[in-house]
């Protein structure tokens, strides 16, 4: 059995967190149309299409993938100081298969490269992932 102040502590946090979460929603709506939902990767996930609020990084933020000799291979054109640089590409195959991260520190050059399995068809996904500008997302079909 609950104590008043146990039901008054719990009615508080649930207004509290109604306060908090219906004008979330309400925004998420209006930024679609009217409707009640939101795509999960909006604002986590960069594309060269869709820079969200990153608009105008894209040059330096897209990751560029090449196929050749059975391999990719990711470049970002970033420059790599101590305050600003890339952190890590990763590659995943169709189906979600992981290929690989490389990691990288201010100071490298922000290229890498995958071998890709014996006769592999399909898309490439890679990102790339900037320690202020989050993460981005290019695709190259093989």
């Amino acid at each position: 059995m609950h104590s008043r102040r146990d039901l008054a502590r719990l009615a508080f946090t649930g207004a509290a967190a109604t306060a908090v979460l219906l004008p979330a929603a309400a925004h998420a709506a209006a930024m679609n149309g009217g409707a009640m939902m939101m795509n999960a990767d909006e604002n986590v996930i960069f594309t060269k299409e869709d820079p969200a609020h990153w608009a105008g990084k894209e040059a330096t933020h897209v990751p560029v993938a090449t196929v050749a000799m059975g391999a990719v291979t990711v470049k970002t054109p970033h420059p790599m100081t101590e305050e600003h640089f890339i952190v890590s590409h990763t590659v995943v195959l169709d189906g979600g298969k992981y290929l690989g991260r490389k990691v990288f520190k201010p100071g490298d050059t922000p290229e890498s490269s995958f071998p890709l399995p014996m006769n592999y068809k399909g898309k490439v996904t890679v990102t790339s992932t900037c320690n202020l500008h989050d993460l981005w997302l290019a695709t190259v079909t093989v």
